[in-house]
């Protein structure tokens, strides 16, 4: 078997500083944990002196990451892509050290698929380019409406409800993956990084129709904010805005106006019970739109949102737990591919990649099985020497 991996490297110092930022670490803290100063991790991780053996052993038992991801080159030029913004959706603030962990997630899973797509074609990024199309002109209701449009007739969704969101988006060369987030606060972040879209979404929201509007939110945010710096992001009041935006763009994509209007014929919630069946949106979501369009007067705005409380929908609605939830599968179908095949064998593909198997495994969303080694040898009789 041919391994993606040609040679054994010596330790890459980066790669002590990704690991840190990972685990959310400061230097302080890890110094801590394996007895050392704040500065020599920091010399460690600019390559100024070298760890010695045992540091090395404190490093990997700490942080959780095998040697060989050590001693891995880099398959990308790390600092050319450290303006890559990344779009959290996010209820409240997040730290700037759990988003610097989760952002370089995005580049451990880039460089997975790095490895993988040496044996394997993947769809190709297909994300029209509206920049052109927006201009100079402020981005408001109507544009975005006229971008989601356009981009249901090019994807060849133009008309009705998109039955799986995740299926079309990584037919469309999106990269998608699920984790539990230790930070409950998040419900999903994306980054384009060297060209290729990736979206993580919350694998604890077990909720099919907020995933599919964190698809479509994170979407707006890959079509409409491609051109925006991090140092723009930190400015709350634009912060709020490209989110109001991101909404707007998931509304139209998902509830297309003209086939929405026709479908709502009355406020009833039973009526709105049977158009989550149908358009696989919240119903809390189908009032904002009706809102946003003048769909529905006042009154009847009114209505429907105390029937909502009435029954105590806003919390948990109709339907949560019936309408099955997308899974994410691309990689799970990469590697199976790869198994099948005997192209790699589990263990290969684990060293290959330099991570833990359960690392890989909540990177890449797969099944506890799938890497699991394929060892079929006849058992060696062993005894315990007292």
């Amino acid at each position: 078997m041919k391994s993606l991996i040609k040679d054994k490297q010596k330790i890459i110092p980066a790669r002590i500083k990704d690991a840190r930022i990972i685990r959310g670490l400061s230097l302080a803290e890890l110094a801590d944990k394996i007895g050392v100063t704040s500065q020599a991790i920091s010399q460690y991780e600019l390559g100024i002196i070298n760890p010695t053996p045992m540091v090395i052993n404190a490093i990997v038992r700490e942080l959780g990451f095998p040697i060989n991801f050590y001693e891995k080159p880099y398959s990308y030029k790390n600092e050319s892509y450290s303006n890559t913004v990344t779009y959290f959706r996010s209820n409240k603030n997040i730290s700037k050290k759990v988003k610097k962990a989760l952002s370089k997630k995005i580049e451990i899973l880039h460089e997975i698929l790095g490895l993988l797509v040496q044996y394997v074609d993947i769809p190709k990024m297909d994300i029209p380019d509206y920049s052109q199309f927006i201009g100079d002109r402020e981005l408001d209701q109507y544009i975005i409406q006229d971008i989601a449009i356009d981009l249901r007739k090019k994807w060849g969704v133009e008309k009705g409800p998109i039955n799986n969101m995740v299926t079309l988006f990584q037919n469309k060369g999106i990269v998608i993956s699920r984790m539990e987030f230790e930070n409950k606060k998040i419900d999903a972040f994306s980054q384009i990084f060297q060209r290729i879209p990736y979206i993580f979404l919350g694998s604890d929201k077990k909720c099919s129709v907020r995933s599919r509007f964190d698809l479509a939110h994170e979407l707006g945010h890959l079509i409409l904010h491609r051109n925006i710096s991090e140092e723009e992001i930190k400015n709350k009041e634009f912060y709020n805005k490209i989110e109001e935006q991101a909404d707007l763009f998931a509304g139209e994509f998902l509830l297309p106006y003209d086939e929405f209007d026709n479908d709502v014929v009355s406020t009833s919630i039973e009526q709105f019970i049977m158009l989550k069946n149908k358009w696989k949106v919240s119903i809390q979501c189908m009032i904002k739109r009706c809102e946003q369009l003048n769909i529905l007067t006042d009154n009847q705005l009114r209505y429907i949102k105390s029937q909502m409380t009435r029954k105590r929908y806003w919390r948990k609605e109709p339907l949560d737990d019936e309408i099955e939830i997308e899974q994410p599968y691309l990689f799970k179908q990469i590697f199976q591919l790869l198994i099948e095949n005997n192209i790699l064998k589990p263990e290969e593909i684990v060293n290959d990649i330099g991570l833990y198997k359960e690392e890989i495994d909540s990177l890449c969303y797969l099944p506890n099985d799938l890497l699991k080694s394929s060892f079929n040898g006849m058992p060696i009789k062993l005894k315990i020497i007292k």
